[in-house]
């Protein structure tokens, strides 16, 4: 059996085993349970609302305990009134501990006039809405009052000396409105929907706000009854809740089996695109690299982790092998102690270059280079120190030849070898020049150059235009031209450059006018 038929196989056995499963499930499990946790989800919501409103009150509280409303309230019972606190939207009163009305603030914000519970009433109605007195504690109560069709937040602390000795002096009370926009608002950018209306007689039998409340149902809306603290019904609050069981349920059960039913194909392709299709794609390339004895890199991405790991460690293994392969590759082309070409490198890069040469005629110019009397500087100084002389011209020389598409080449023992393509043979002639002085300068740079060095250059150039072809037997003809000219220059006295131009095949020398 393959592969594939195996998986088919499997995943249809476990299609028919979870349409089956799912049905005893649902009807003894899941509804249940699911019913319970809505349910008491929902009391979290309402609960949420209930802690909302109580936090509301608190804030109103901290601020009435706040120093800069408790020197202002002290103060108006002395009558040495200071200037009134900032206002958050707050009215601020103060009482005698009669509960008469001593001052008050920001009655631009809220007018007193819409408040008589607190202005115009019997100070026995007001003390329904106080803390209890205490002389050495001081005391605060918040809550909520209905007055003139708008429902208040209000705090109360009693009035302290300094260091609470007499918490006896009077009352500061802070009123602020609640906005039912501030509360729909709110909770409905959680997802919770809330409305209000004005409470009638017939709304007394709901469940209030902040009571006993036990939800054993999960309702899609249910109503609460919000009282204030004289527990006069003010709003009945409507909460579609967020979370919702969903009891019609037919008809998604029967699309519920459906798509449990195209699993089976679904899961087929999923299966084949997640591992056979892999498995199948990488013994492919694998078998094709066997026989074609060429191995490369997986370019397959599977989605599978494991097999991500298995690709990314066989083209690591890989790219290992290659990287070894091109160190050696560049190994056998650089010269250890100078880091130049050799002469097999140069003999690729020129072998390339010369048949783009004969096709585009856009020039060449081959510089061949030789340390004046090298032996002699080695016999005295030492193998090392001529080891650090070769090293440090052939950095001048590298310096030199910079261009990507120029070659800086060890040819052997203390010859060098730079070739510079699509170049005028005048900056040819200058960048030898360039070579010539910095080398002769060497030991004034470099402290391992023990005294001063020279070197000769002989300079082959095929002028731009030429047809090298014709002219030229290989690109051998011109090194051989430019060692010739080497030749000339140090049998002309050395520490000079000697060069040739294909143009009139003709020698002229310059003499090295050393600094």
């Amino acid at each position: 059996m393959t592969l594939k038929r195996l998986v088919l196989l499997l995943s249809l056995v476990l299609v028919l085993v979870l349409a089956a499963s799912y049905w005893v499930i649902r009807s003894w499990m899941l509804l249940p349970m699911l019913e319970i946790r809505v349910a008491e989800q929902q009391w979290h919501e309402v609960h949420s609302v209930d802690q909302w409103l109580m936090q509301q009150q608190r804030l109103l509280g901290d601020r009435a305990q706040g120093m800069d409303y408790q020197q202002w309230a002290v103060s108006a019972l002395k009558e040495e009134p200071l200037p009134s606190p900032a206002s958050s939207g707050e009215l601020a009163l103060t009482f005698y501990p009669s509960l008469i009305l001593a001052a008050d603030a920001h009655t631009q914000i809220v007018p007193i006039d819409a408040l008589p519970i607190f202005s115009a009433e019997s100070a026995f109605v007001r003390a329904r809405l106080m803390p209890t007195m205490l002389p050495e504690t001081q005391v605060s109560r918040q809550g909520m009052v209905q007055q003139s069709g708008r429902l208040y937040l209000y705090a109360t602390t009693t009035l302290c000396l300094t260091g609470k000795q007499n918490c006896s002096l009077g009352y500061l009370t802070l009123v602020k409105e609640l906005e039912p926009d501030s509360l729909t608002e709110f909770f409905g950018e959680l997802g919770i929907m809330i409305k209000l209306r004005s409470a009638q007689g017939s709304d007394l039998s709901l469940p209030q706000l902040g009571g006993e409340l036990a939800f054993t149902d999960a309702l899609f809306q249910r109503e609460l009854l919000v009282v204030d603290s004289l527990e006069q019904p003010v709003w009945v609050m409507s909460i579609q809740h967020l979370q919702q069981l969903n009891t019609k349920v037919e008809w998604r059960e029967w699309i519920a089996l459906l798509l449990i039913f195209l699993m089976v194909p679904a899961s087929n392709y999923l299966i084949w695109k997640l591992f056979i299709k892999p498995l199948e794609y990488g013994s492919q390339q694998l078998q094709q690299m066997e026989r074609e004895q060429s191995y490369r890199k997986l370019t397959m991405r599977p989605n599978v982790l494991e097999f991500q790991i298995l690709v990314k460690a066989f083209n690591g293994l890989i790219g290992r092998v290659e990287k070894q392969r091109e160190q050696l590759h560049s190994l056998s082309q650089t010269d250890a102690l100078t880091g130049l070409a050799n002469r097999r490198g140069m003999e690729q890069f020129t072998e390339r270059e010369w048949q783009r040469l004969c096709r585009a005629r856009y020039g060449m110019a081959v510089l061949m280079m030789d340390i004046d009397d090298f032996k002699a500087y080695n016999d005295k100084y030492g193998h090392q120190a001529g080891d650090d002389c070769l090293v440090a011209v052939s950095r001048e020389i590298k310096r030199v030849a910079r261009r990507g598409e120029d070659l800086a080449c060890r040819y052997g023992g203390e010859e060098f070898c730079v070739v510079y393509v699509e170049l005028k043979p005048e900056v040819a002639l200058e960048l030898a020049e360039s070579i010539r002085v910095k080398v002769e300068a060497l030991h004034k740079t470099t402290a391992l150059i023990r005294r001063p060095v020279t070197i000769s250059i002989g300079v082959s150039v095929l002028v731009p235009g030429d047809d090298a072809d014709k002219q030229f037997s290989g690109f051998e003809q011109l090194i051989r031209i430019a060692d010739q000219q080497l030749y000339l220059a140090k049998q002309q006295g050395k520490n000079r450059i000697n060069h040739w131009l294909s143009c009139r095949d003709a020698q002229s020398g310059v003499d090295a006018k050393p600094k």
